[in-house]
C-alpha cells in the first residue's frame, strides 16, 4: 500500500476547500474528482517542486475550486419523499418507439445503435422517465446484438 503524498499547506487547504465544495456531489463522483485532483497535484509538485512557488503553480493549473465543483454531478436527495409518478416525456416515448422499430427493422443496426445512444444520453442527463429509458436501452441493445449476429452469420455464410 502506498502512502498518500504530503502536500504543502497551500495545496492541503485547496483540497480541503474542494472536498467541502463537493459535499453536494454524488459520493462516487466526489471520490473520483478528489483522487484525480490529488494525483494531478502530486505529479505537478514532483515536476515543479513542493515549495510555495510550486504549490501556487499547481493551484493555478487546477483553477478555482468552484469551477471544479460546478462540473461535478449533484447528489440525489437522500431522504426525499417519493415523488408522484411524472408523466412520461414525449422524448422518452419516441425513444421506446425507436427501440421497438429497431426490432422490426432487425437488419438495420444503425436504428438500434441510435436507440441505445439516445437512451444512454437521456439516462446520463437524468431527465425523463428512467424506467422507460432503461426499457428502451434494453430493447435497443437486444436489437443491435441480434442485427450484428445476423450480419456476422451472413458474412460467414457468404
Amino acid at each position: 500500500m502506498t502512502a498518500a503524498p504530503a502536500f504543502p499547506p497551500l495545496v492541503e487547504a485547496y483540497l480541503a476547500d474542494l472536498e467541502h465544495a463537493l459535499a453536494a456531489s454524488e459520493p462516487r463522483e466526489r471520490a473520483e474528482t478528489l483522487a484525480a485532483v490529488r494525483e494531478h497535484a502530486a505529479e505537478s509538485l514532483a515536476l515543479h517542486g513542493s515549495d510555495d512557488a510550486g504549490a501556487r503553480r499547481v493551484l493555478d493549473e487546477l483553477g478555482p475550486v468552484d469551477a471544479i465543483a460546478a462540473a461535478s454531478t449533484p447528489a440525489a436527495p437522500a431522504a426525499a419523499a417519493p415523488a408522484a409518478p411524472a408523466a412520461t416525456p414525449a422524448a422518452d416515448v419516441w425513444l421506446v418507439v425507436l427501440a421497438v422499430a429497431s426490432l422490426a427493422l432487425f437488419v438495420v443496426p444503425l436504428v438500434a445503435a441510435a436507440a441505445v445512444i439516445w437512451a444512454v444520453v437521456r439516462l446520463r442527463a437524468g431527465v425523463g422517465n428512467r424506467r422507460v429509458q432503461t426499457l428502451a436501452l434494453a430493447v435497443g441493445t437486444v436489437s443491435f446484438v441480434g442485427a450484428a449476429a445476423l450480419y456476422v452469420s451472413h458474412v460467414l455464410a457468404g
